[in-house]
């Protein structure tokens, strides 16, 4: 047993050291938020080389642009929360080892990706959900960043559509959609969540519960795309994803409703 450890330590060395570093950073972030630029900053080097590092050093830079580009995306979701939030030492640590196993996660799959050269449909799903959580936790930051420094709505707008198209494309590349138009109905989902964004602007409501919607509203945007390009798009998956997403939130505004009434 402990010769297999050993083994599995060794071969998974490289996404070890730079999800152990990235904890250690998010640590800084935290205990030390005066030097947060410069916290922030060393992170994105340390994924920049970390990626670089997990694909064998490649000077191919697009053969590995996009697990760096994911991987800051989810790290960038959790310093955001972490940023903003109001957390306790406990809730921080929490928190933190969520990020960690994440992004170990992340790393080990793309690891395999990168070793293999195709992704394995098992593991769709599962980055999927991942996706789906950075894209909740990075609007949340994003929100919280948009009150705290009073940003204008369109700085506000060209943060989240960056977000959007970033997302969704990560979901093309992976997923191999070629089609052109895969383009066009991004661009209709940007449009959507904009004026989400600027309707939920005038609304009284906490920060999770506009990002919650944001969030299902791009799930249920980005799966039909995917589908209806993969040619697997039926009245029996849009009455599925539409039902699943109209109970999650019926389900959660109720729970805010009650809440408020007490």
């Amino acid at each position: 047993m402990f010769e297999t450890a050993r083994t599995w330590l060794w071969n998974n060395r490289k996404v070890l050291l730079t999800t152990l570093l990235v904890y250690g950073l998010s640590q800084c972030l935290f205990y030390l938020p005066h030097q947060l630029l410069w916290w922030v900053a060393l992170t994105i080097v340390v994924l920049g080389l970390g990626v670089w590092w997990i694909s064998g050093l490649d000077k191919d830079w697009r053969s590995w642009i996009w697990l760096f580009f994911e991987i800051l995306w989810i790290v960038a979701a959790g310093i955001g929360f972490i940023t903003f939030s109001l957390l306790s030492g406990l809730a921080f640590q929490i928190t933190a080892v969520i990020i960690l196993l994440a992004v170990l996660g992340i790393l080990v799959l793309y690891e395999k990706y990168l070793t293999e050269g195709s992704w394995p449909i098992k593991f769709f799903s599962l980055l999927d959900f991942f996706d789906l959580l950075a894209f909740f936790f990075l609007s949340a930051g994003l929100l919280m960043a948009a009150d705290l420094y009073s940003w204008p709505l369109t700085v506000l707008l060209i943060a989240v559509s960056g977000e959007t198209l970033l997302a969704i494309h990560l979901r093309f590349w992976r997923e191999k959609v070629e089609s052109h138009r895969k383009w066009l109905y991004a661009f209709v989902t940007l449009l959507v969540l904009q004026e989400t964004v600027w309707l939920t602007g005038f609304w009284h409501r906490g920060v999770f519960l506009k990002t919650f919607l944001l969030a299902m509203l791009f799930y249920l945007l980005a799966d039909f795309i995917v589908h209806y390009l993969k040619g697997t798009l039926t009245v029996r998956v849009m009455v599925e994803y539409i039902g699943v997403v109209t109970l999650v939130l019926a389900a959660v505004f109720l729970v805010d409703w009650l809440v408020i009434l007490q």
